[in-house]
């Protein structure tokens, strides 16, 4: 029986939500769990990732209401960015899980705190974990399009499925082809022509038939990561009880983390996947366990979360160090833009300046550039700034300062140079001095 806690009532609507979409698999087993709509992991509006039940449950919101994109946002969230929510829209309760930890006589610390003291400290407190819900709304269900149109569309190009075909016809994943092609599984994978797919606790390995022994691409990758998914289950990993008897309840469950597990998993590198039809018949013993206990879920999913967590972060590592590196590469030619800029602009105002001699220009210009031998040539002819001529050199690039400096053994007075920085410089110009 559920409390009236608002936890409990947020837990009532998953266990709703869950057992209609179990029905709806039940109807027909090769309907998928989720489709490629809008694929990816649910998160914010910053892109941080919901976790966890959570995530499962914004899974499931999204394929009953065809939101576009996996991307949510508290009301106040909405409110700081000038976004309005759409009039009727219903939120969705997510959960966030905290501890609040006393002493006997009300003190309280954090966890930060709590995890620094010593065992016979630490059994001076007690730790009362506690839920907090907070209600978030899909970007469909706001005018985020209207008011950020450019976002918008970078949102639905993030979370669009490219569908990408093998020379024989057959849906290719490539994050997972690349997995398998570069050995990256937590756990050897073998590929042989059999009749069954399975994991193996005993060797830790993973058995599964050809790509073109299956029906469809889909079906093959889906059933690649059921696979993956009891793999993260082994003692040295995530620790799940995997040595159960065939048909017993702890099988059943550990079939049905697997299950949700793939179904997470191929729904984030969008691929549409049915329930796997040697689970069919667990489909009514699951639905039973979920009307009688809706905290079954936290069980279920919380494991089912952390091992798609594990799969998602192994499969993608590849993927996400290629997208740092571009972000990298492109913050460097933003830069180079941005200093070549500047250096045109201190030019353009150098070159338009009356009150500077001719030479001084052409040096100053160069200097910008990077070449130094002008004013190494002034230097020779016993050339004399004007008082405007040191008022630019102080403003102009801090490099050209400092070389001017040291090629004329004067101090224009850099305040704002530390010493470190200084001498650094100053090493840098007898350096180019010398290469010309």
């Amino acid at each position: 029986i559920m409390g009236d806690s608002a936890s409990d009532k947020a837990l009532q609507q998953f266990a709703d939500l869950m057992v209609k979409k179990i029905e709806e698999v039940s109807d027909n087993y090769k309907n998928p769990w989720f489709s490629s709509i809008g694929h990816g992991l649910p998160q914010n509006l910053e892109g941080r990732v919901y976790n966890g039940i959570n995530s499962f449950m914004l899974f499931l919101l999204q394929e009953k209401n065809h939101y576009q994109t996996p991307v949510y946002m508290t009301f106040l969230q909405a409110k700081d960015q000038g976004i309005r929510i759409n009039k009727g829209a219903a939120a969705f309760p997510v959960l966030y899980w905290n501890f609040q930890i006393k002493d006997d006589e009300g003190k309280k610390i954090s966890m930060d705190e709590y995890k620094a003291l010593g065992k016979e400290e630490q059994q001076k407190y007690t730790v009362y974990p506690y839920t907090k819900v907070y209600p978030v709304f899909n970007v469909d269900q706001t005018n985020y399009s209207e008011v950020y149109p450019e976002k918008w569309k970078e949102l639905q190009q993030k979370f669009n499925v490219a569908e990408l075909k093998d020379e024989q016809g057959m849906f290719c994943s490539q994050e997972l082809d690349n997995m398998l092609r570069n050995e990256k599984w937590l756990c050897p994978i073998i590929l042989n022509y059999s009749d069954s797919a399975f994991f193996r606790p005993s060797e830790d390995k993973i058995y599964l038939p050809l790509k073109g022994q299956f029906k469809t691409g889909e079906s093959f990758y889906a059933t690649l990561l059921h696979e993956m998914a009891h793999s993260t289950g082994t003692e040295g990993r995530l620790g799940r009880e995997l040595k159960n008897a065939f048909g017993d309840a702890k099988y059943a469950k550990e079939e049905l983390v697997a299950e949700l597990t793939a179904a997470v998993s191929c729904q984030s590198l969008g691929i549409v996947s049915g329930i796997q039809e040697d689970n069919a018949k667990y489909l009514k013993n699951w639905l039973g366990a979920i009307r009688k206990e809706p905290k079954f879920l936290f069980s279920v999913l919380a494991d089912v979360g952390k091992a798609s967590t594990m799969i998602l972060n192994e499969v993608c590592k590849e993927q996400k160090k290629k997208v740092e590196q571009n972000k990298e590469l492109e913050t460097e030619h933003k830069e180079d833009n941005r200093i070549e800029v500047e250096a045109h602009n201190k030019k353009s105002e150098v070159h338009h300046d009356e009150e500077l001699s001719p030479a001084f220009k052409m040096a100053v210009a160069a200097a910008i550039a990077g070449s130094f031998q002008p004013f190494v040539e002034l230097k020779d002819q016993g050339y004399k700034f004007s008082p405007r001529e040191i008022s630019v050199l102080k403003e102009t690039d801090s490099k050209v300062a400092i070389a001017v400096q040291t090629i004329f053994k004067i101090s224009l007075e850099l305040p704002t140079l530390s010493d470190n920085i200084l001498e650094g410089h100053k090493s840098e110009g007898k350096q180019l001095t010398l290469n010309f």
